[in-house]
């Protein structure tokens, strides 16, 4: 099944047999395209991401597919920001309607910025004692220098220091384009049902 709504989200949808079910909005929009500044904004905006929503606490948000089972991810590439879950198929709407609410109404709390900059600091740390990772990341930076997809998508602990709420929502309002976006999802929910829930949580955006 392929949908797009009049706001440019996308949907792709492949029915298949089986109890566990799977989807993710995937967006456009990666290390790439950061500015010198914001060096590492998209990776920490994906980690700020699950700390809050205007009707959600952190914890709401990893309990609300934990508690039956499932699970709640996200990953930053140079090119890409994605959420996923991963869930038994009875669960669909809640996995739909997490994903919409902490991509489109995460809060960025000021507190929970300042946490998670420390805990960004530390993954950088973290990779940097690791070679056999660093290694990929150098080479790039020679190949492609100068430009945003040479660096690499973790930032430099001065960035990421220098991380506010209002750089964090200037990023996403100037980038999560709806027309940048794709919803896809793998599992056994008839087509109709699918575009139901798909056009509920995602046509208002």
């Amino acid at each position: 099944l392929l949908h797009t709504l009049d706001n440019g989200i996308r949907l792709v949808h492949h029915r298949i047999p089986g109890l566990v079910a799977h989807c993710g909005l995937i967006i456009n929009i990666g290390s790439r395209d950061e500015s010198d500044h914001q060096h590492g904004i998209a990776h920490f905006i994906e980690h700020m991401l699950f700390k809050g929503t205007i009707k959600r606490k952190a914890y709401h948000i990893l309990s609300r597919l934990e508690d039956v089972g499932g699970e709640l991810n996200a990953y930053t590439t140079k090119e890409e920001t994605a959420v996923h879950a991963s869930f038994l198929k009875d669960d669909y709407e809640r996995a739909i309607e997490l994903i919409s609410d902490i991509t489109f109404n995460s809060v960025f709390p000021e507190k929970e910025i300042e946490k998670e900059k420390d805990v960004v600091i530390e993954e950088i740390n973290s990779y940097l004692d690791n070679p056999a990772e660093l290694i990929f990341d150098d080479f790039e930076e020679l190949i492609f220098s100068k430009q945003p997809i040479g660096r690499n998508i973790l930032g430099t602990q001065e960035s990421v220091k220098s991380f506010s709420k209002e750089i964090i929502t200037g990023f996403v309002c100037n980038n999560y384009n709806t027309n940048q976006m794709v919803f896809c999802s793998v599992g056994n929910i008839p087509d109709e049902k699918i575009l139901k829930l798909f056009k509920t949580h995602f046509s208002h955006i």
